[in-house]
């Protein structure tokens, strides 16, 4: 089942799968509440009958306006599905579901991020039509700094 997920959601993903133990993991997951309340941005999950086993956020604002401008243009973020239901099509399902919530919105574009040393990663965003590169950076929020790639797709 995929659903909106709920702050009190969070604790069932504090998980190595979904959110590792690290500090500045933790200080995202703050991050992202913070941004729930604040309704800057929405959470959706996969559930089982025991268990959350995936998630995704979007943001319809955001401070880099490249991501989420808060007019027309969406960013999804953290999408995360458990390891042991990878290969099941359940992060194609969230994805489309978010895409029909952007839309219910009114929201033309979105965006969805993907490190450069992740091709798989990228060609799976291109499949679902985010076809357009509109910028590169270095992700300053991470320990490891990665390179990023930001892709765009028209609603």
């Amino acid at each position: 089942m995929i659903r909106k997920g709920k702050i009190a959601d969070f604790k069932k993903l504090n998980q190595p799968w979904a959110w590792g133990n690290k500090e500045w993991e933790r200080k995202g997951q703050i991050d992202y509440i913070k941004g729930i309340k604040e309704c800057k941005q929405e959470f959706w999950v996969v559930e089982n009958e025991k268990e959350i086993i995936g998630e995704l956020h979007i943001y319809w604002d955001n401070e880099d306006k490249d991501e989420a401008n808060g007019k027309d243009r969406a960013y999804l973020s953290a999408l995360r599905i458990h390891p042991n239901y990878r290969s099941q099509k359940l992060g194609t399902k969230l994805v489309e579901r978010a895409l029909a919530r952007i839309k219910e919105k009114g929201y033309e574009e979105v965006t969805i991020g993907a490190y450069k040393h992740e091709p798989h990663i990228q060609e799976l965003y291109k499949k679902w039509g985010f076809t357009h590169l509109i910028k590169e950076g270095v992700e300053e929020t991470t320990e490891e700094k990665p390179h990023f790639l930001l892709f765009m797709k028209k609603l």
